[in-house]
């Protein structure tokens, strides 16, 4: 478990480690349901403030929120740890502390891109990084 939470730390920025770090909890599929929902209602709440400022790439928020409900919808097929870096990403993207940065500033989208980039890599899902276009 530590090698692939280690990984996940190591590719991320330092700035963001120790945020990530409070968001490593463990996922069951009750969990799993809930995020699900949570990052329907923050992509239609970015889709919103998309319409009032054009600060927010919201084709970038849909690549996100796709990859990480793929993660979500697959999470059982995922060891504890992978679930503990999936968890980490998912809740740091819907972190409300940093909603406020992310729709007000051009790149407010890019530490939730390298957190899940991050996440991504570190279990070995490549395939589904996002990139800015």
């Amino acid at each position: 478990m530590e090698k692939t939470l280690q990984k996940f730390y190591d590719l991320l920025p330092e700035s963001l480690r120790t945020v990530a770090a409070r968001y490593n909890q463990p996922l069951d599929s009750a969990t799993a349901d809930y995020l699900r929902d949570e990052l329907k209602s923050y992509r239609n709440q970015a889709a919103a403030e998309s319409l009032k400022s054009s600060c927010i790439d919201i084709e970038l928020v849909d690549r996100m929120v796709a990859s990480l409900n793929k993660l979500l919808t697959d999470f059982n097929r995922f060891n504890d740890a992978e679930k503990m870096v999936i968890s980490a990403a998912v809740r740091y993207f819907l972190d409300s502390e940093d909603a406020q940065l992310d729709f007000s500033d051009r790149f407010g989208f890019d530490d939730d891109l390298a957190v899940l980039n991050a996440a991504l890599l570190a279990i070995g899902k490549e395939e589904l990084i996002v990139v800015r276009s």
